[in-house]
């Protein structure tokens, strides 16, 4: 019995021995003052037995570890922007698992003294933002924000400055929450330094009247808002650039070098609330710091209101970038750019800001085309060569009030005025063909010009009642007149004229247009609400076109031409009136809706015979939006809209125009609007342990009434209207079964600190389009017209992989393969209804630094695959290198050396599939040269930036900073239906 009880003790020790051995679970969570988790929190724990282990807290604040050993630990605590704690603890005995419970950081008070940074939470996830930690990727010192934005995970920035998120274009910036230039997205990007950056956040904006009352519909615009950090809020920031250069053309192209020259400066001081920049360039070198009439940038700027300038020769001329690493900036531009940017806070209840802006660029363009035009029985050709020349002047100003009198009432008050006029020059060689032989053949000059300002008026009034009750009302109004003038004239040198030789054409239109929204918020619970809605919108246009034909050649004598002559006046009007139901969770919030909305289209000519038109439409507009908020480092969100719109002023106008020869154009008054239906999908999920990043989203659009081109081809002699001999008629009519399906995925896998990052990116797209082609038989001039559902896929996987040392090596190699497939319906002998474009892009780009050298290289290479035989494809190899020097104190003096375009193959190619033809161009870019530049940076501020640690730069802010709203809190009536972070 004695040994039966000796042995049971042993084996009782053996097994508590090993017990001890495997040691314990230890767990906790951490928050802060706010009872807010702390995700990312680093936790060390070392035991008397001197066992030392670090992990980082979940999304939930939650930590564990798995197996500690000995009965006395203690435990470090650091998070970002909060107070290290050390605490110690004695353990029971029994080695059962211990809980810490609940740990609370304190907000660290020192924020603009010297500190000491070793981690970062990279990327916070908000219900509609995206937010990045700018001292969570490093770049060189004094190097713009774009060089920081290239490196977000999600984020990609293409060859010419346009940023994208999720498949959406980002369409406006923001500084510290209210509009930047007046949202000039790259003139924030090219020009405010990095080193001053806080975060930076990705927006899904619903306007600001959403944001005041937490009711979200519609569909957002993607908007980025830049924070400066705490310790750069006061001081100023200087720089200017002077360079110069020349081309290094090869003498076989028989084009002489020219001189290349920048000069560049901006300014930005800051002053706690008050914050003024400014911002100015010239160049030859095809730069541009502001965008007029695009959401990117980069655009040389435009005029408008004519269809010259380049568009007369030919409808199709897009150009698709499907992966492209190569710059689509067409043609030779002179920049010439000036602009302001001022914001303060005017006492206590008023805040101002607003913008000035203005371009002066000439844009010298040569295009090769080659076009081939659907048709089942008569196909045809076009090649076409052109010279064009456009001067473009621009303005853009404005200014927002936000006055905030008390905590009730809030009113913003935006008056805008942009103004955009061109003067184009335009020498054109066009042969058209049928069966291979040419038809019709002419040079053409075309001189025009325009002027198209705007005025506009927005005015949002909000005022919160008592119990949670919130009324809201927004106007806006604005007057868009235009004046064009064109004088196309024609020279026949195969077939027969088919448009007048020398027309003279007077255009003025004008649309004026105004619109409210009322909304009224009541609570019907704690967590719910209804939302009452009004919307009323119209929109005046009158056009008065006047065109006049050479009558006399020997006295130059013109005389109008009443057939291409006309007035033409409409008005469309909608009313919208809906009732939205909100609920709100701490996980999730949803808003459940359904608007009414009829619509009428009224028309007249005052010149013609015509009678006036009215087509009325009534829709029923269903709204759906959930969000669901697992924890900050994933969310999940649904969102569906309808919305209606009107056709153009060209697809109304019942008047053939002629100021193309080949191809008139001649309006349809009796078109209905069109109506969209937009569903959308995204999730999104980051990994505080791993760094882990995961985008996906998916779109999905639908559009009734829309708007169909008729194309319909005519013999080369027409008895019943010789004008259209030899030509191709666009007319426009409804049709049903338009529709398009997008997807986006992001994933980023970062190792060692996000020295080493590896992307996986891929799009597609399908869309599935509507067109008519008709065909008038040449003996009995009978017309046939058929259906064209033509079926577009484009798919580009990408893979990316970047290193990222700090000033040692900033590098990515990255290549993707994109896929274009076309499929038409109606099958011809030139087009055989089928298009499979293929093109891998291949490119390796970065910098290597040596102490104050810096080395850069971007080396891109396009391969293309699937053209005919008788289209010039181009595969493109472009090189650009520079070295640079920095020096003088702190850094101030950059000289750089630089070489473009190396090999010399900088030309555009595109082709471009429709419905209704297949359209291959080629244009000149800006080709090799070389420049020197020399760059002086001036900067004071106050205040002490916090020391670089190991793989950080900066310090965190609790709560990010301003948010992207632009009306106070960005969100929500007290207590009422803001957005919900869950922790």
């Amino acid at each position: 019995m004695k040994s039966v009880i000796i042995a049971l003790a042993a084996s009782f020790f053996a097994i508590t021995s090993l017990h001890a051995q495997s040691g314990r679970e230890v767990h906790g969570t951490v928050i802060d003052s706010t009872k807010q988790t702390l995700p990312g929190t680093a936790i060390t724990i070392t035991s008397d037995q001197h066992d030392s282990t670090t992990t980082i807290a979940d999304a939930k604040g939650k930590f564990v570890f798995p197996s500690v050993k000995g009965n006395k630990v203690t435990i470090v605590l650091t998070s970002m922007g909060y107070q290290s704690l050390k605490r110690h603890y004695t353990l029971a005995n029994d080695n059962t698992p211990a809980d810490l419970g609940i740990i609370v950081l304190k907000t660290q008070s020192n924020m603009l003294n010297q500190v000491t940074i070793v981690g970062v939470v990279p990327i916070t996830l908000k219900e509609d933002t995206v937010e990045y930690k700018a001292s969570a990727y490093k770049v060189r010192e004094n190097a713009p924000v774009e060089d920081l934005i290239k490196k977000l995970p999600g984020v990609d920035v293409d060859v010419n400055g346009n940023i994208t998120t999720q498949g959406k274009q980002v369409t406006k910036v923001r500084i510290n929450g209210k509009d930047f230039m007046g949202g000039d997205v790259q003139s924030a990007t090219k020009n405010l330094p990095a080193d001053v950056v806080e975060n930076i956040q990705m927006i899904d904006d619903y306007g600001d009247q959403a944001n005041l009352t937490g009711v979200k519909t519609g569909e957002p615009d993607k908007i980025m808002n830049i924070t400066i950090r705490q310790d750069k809020n006061y001081g100023y920031f200087g720089q200017a650039t002077v360079g110069d250069g020349e081309d290094a053309l090869p003498a076989s192209q028989g084009i002489a070098n020219q001189n290349r020259y920048i000069g560049s400066v901006n300014a930005f001081n800051f002053s706690g609330n008050q914050q003024i920049a400014l911002l100015g360039s010239i160049n030859n070198t095809n730069v541009n710091t502001f965008s007029f009439g695009s959401t990117g940038g980069g655009g040389g700027g435009g005029g408008g209101g004519f269809g010259g300038g380049g568009g007369r020769g030919n409808a199709a001329r897009g150009a698709q970038n499907n992966g492209s690493l190569i710059t689509t900036q067409n043609g030779l531009t002179d920049a010439h750019s000036l602009g302001a940017n001022f914001r303060d806070q005017w006492g206590k209840s008023l805040s101002v800001y607003g913008s000035y802006s203005f371009a002066d660029n000439t844009v010298s363009t040569t295009n090769n085309i080659f076009q081939q035009n659907t048709s089942v029985a008569r196909p045809s050709s076009e090649t076409q060569n052109s010279q064009e020349t456009d001067e473009n002047i621009n303005h853009r100003f404005t200014w927002n009030m936000e006055y905030k009198p008390d905590t009730i009432n809030y009113l913003k008050v935006t008056p805008t005025f942009a103004y955009a006029g061109t003067n184009t020059n335009d020498n054109e060689n066009v042969a058209f063909s049928h069966a291979q032989t040419v038809s019709s053949a002419y040079t053409s000059l075309t001189n025009g010009d325009s002027q198209a300002p705007t005025y506009g008026f927005t005015a949002l009034f909000n005022h919160r009642f008592k119990h949670r009750h919130n009324l809201s009302i927004n106007f806006t109004a604005s007057s868009a007149p235009s004046w064009a003038y064109q004088n196309p004239t024609y020279d026949y040198t195969v077939g027969a004229p088919t448009a007048p030789a020398n027309q003279v054409i007077n255009t003025y239109s004008r649309t004026d247009s105004y619109g409210t929204t009322v909304s009224y918020l009541a609570p019907i619970g704690k967590l719910s609400y209804l939302e009452f809605n009004y919307t009323f919108n119209r929109a005046i246009t009158t056009n008065n076109k006047q065109t006049d034909t050479l009558y006399d050649p020997a006295s130059f004598t013109f005389k109008s031409d009443s057939a291409l002559s006309n007035m033409y006046n409409y008005t469309f009007t909608t009313n919208k009136v809906g009732l939205n139901y909100r609920f709100i969770q701490k996980k999730y919030n949803y808003t459940v809706g359904l608007g009414f909305q009829p619509s009428v289209l009224d028309g007249n000519s005052p010149t013609t015979d015509l009678p006036p038109t009215h087509v009325s439409t009534f829709n029923v507009i269903p709204t759906f939006r959930f969000a669901y908020n697992f924890s900050r480092s994933r969310n999940f969100t649904v969102n569906y809209n309808g919305s209606s719109s009107t056709p153009s002023f060209s697809q109304l106008q019942p008047v053939i125009d002629f100021s193309n020869a080949l191809y008139p154009v001649e309006g349809n008054p009796n078109l209905k609007p069109q109506f969209t239906n937009n569903f959308s999908i995204r999730y999104n999920n980051f990994s505080f342990a791993t760094g882990d990043i995961f985008f996906a989203s998916f779109q999905y659009q639908a559009i009734s009434n829309y708007v169909a081109s008729n194309t319909i081809t005519y013999p080369g002699k027409y008895t019943p209207d010789p004008r259209f001999a030899n030509t191709i008629l666009t007319q426009y009519q409804n049709a049903n079964g338009y529709n398009t399906t997008s997807g986006q995925l992001t994933y980023a896998k970062p190792f060692d600190n996000r020295k080493f990052t590896v992307y996986f990116r891929g799009t597609v797209t399908y869309a599935n389009n509507i067109a008519f082609i008709s065909n008038v038989d040449s003996s009995s001039y009978k017309m046939t017209t058929a259906e064209n559902i033509s079926k577009n896929l484009q798919f580009t996987p990408q893979l990316q992989f970047r290193v990222d040392i700090t000033d040692v090596i900033d590098a990515q190699f990255l290549t993707n393969y994109a896929i274009n497939r076309t499929d038409n319906s109606v099958r011809d002998s030139l087009t055989n209804g089928t298009s499979n474009i293929r093109t891998w892009n291949i490119g390796v780009n970065g910098k290597n630094y040596f102490g104050d050298w810096t080395f850069s290289y971007d080396y891109t290479k396009a391969t293309n695959y699937g053209y005919a035989s008788n289209i010039k494809v181009t595969n493109p190899n472009i090189l650009n290198l520079y070295v640079e020097r920095r020096f003088m104190k702190d850094h101030r003096g950059t000289i750089r050396l630089s070489a473009f375009d190396l090999f010399n193959e900088n030309t555009g190619f595109t082709d471009v599939a429709s419905a209704t033809s297949n359209t291959e161009t080629h244009v000149n870019r800006l080709a090799r040269y070389y420049l020197a530049t020399f760059t002086l940076r001036l900067e004071k501020f106050a205040g002490k930036a916090p020391t670089q640690g190991p793989g950080m730069r900066g310090f965190r802010r609790d709560g990010g900073g301003p948010g992207g709203g632009g009306p106070p809190g960005g969100g929500g009536i007290p207590g009422g239906p803001s957005a919900v972070n869950s922790d």
